[in-house]
């Protein structure tokens, strides 16, 4: 009888022996041996890059005075608007759009380039100057022209060169990081390095397009 439970035992511990070795066998061999290793942390940091979705990489802030004025026939100028601000922005990524790939102890994550973000203009309203006593300056149109103001300082600092490099700079020392991160947690990561390759055709527009 005690035979008998031995034998049952034994058989019992067999069985989940082999299916602990079922389930995790084959990833315990691709980690260990070949490319295996790559491959599981490519798999790991592209999950990581998915949780982690969206990326604040760069902040602008500029201060600055816009002039508005207007002018009527004979009169010259009738109404006029000095308007202290600062305006503040910031460059985004998603990194749900990240594409990771892994190849001989590397990994490439292609990513779009920063998008632009978050505008906010801030007037100094106890420093604005109004001269408007011939053409009063209405709610609606002062709110105009904040908005326009708002709307003219995004684009130009969209279109900024500086403020772009600065912001894939940074982008890339992040990834870097992240990456770096994940390794370290992993334990797996000997011999495994990293390149970040900006690339626009992961943009939605240029996605859509292509599509249609």
């Amino acid at each position: 009888m005690i035979r008998f439970a031995k034998r049952l035992i034994g058989f019992a511990a067999c069985i989940v022996v082999a299916l602990v070795l079922v389930r995790f066998g084959p990833t315990l061999w691709v980690r260990i041996f070949g490319g295996g290793n790559t491959q599981w942390i490519s798999e790991r940091f592209s999950e990581t890059l998915r949780e982690k979705n969206e990326l604040v990489v760069y902040e602008v802030e500029i201060t600055g005075q816009e002039t508005v004025s207007q002018d009527a026939w004979l009169l010259g100028t009738v109404q006029k608007v000095e308007m202290p601000y600062t305006f503040q922005m910031s460059f985004t990524v998603d990194l749900s759009q990240a594409v990771v790939s892994a190849g001989e102890g590397l990994v490439e994550v292609r990513l779009p380039s920063p998008s632009p973000a978050y505008p906010r203009l801030t007037v100094q309203e106890n420093e604005v100057k109004k001269s408007d006593w011939l053409y009063p300056l209405t709610p609606e149109r002062y709110a105009q022209i904040q908005q326009e103001t708002e709307e003219r300082l995004f684009a130009q600092c969209s279109e900024n060169e500086e403020y772009r490099a600065g912001a894939w700079g940074v982008t890339v020392r992040n990834v870097e990081s992240l990456f770096q991160s994940v390794l370290e947690q992993s334990g797996w990561g000997n011999g495994c390095s990293i390149r970040v390759v900006q690339d626009d055709s992961l943009r939605p527009e240029a996605v859509e397009e292509s599509a249609a």
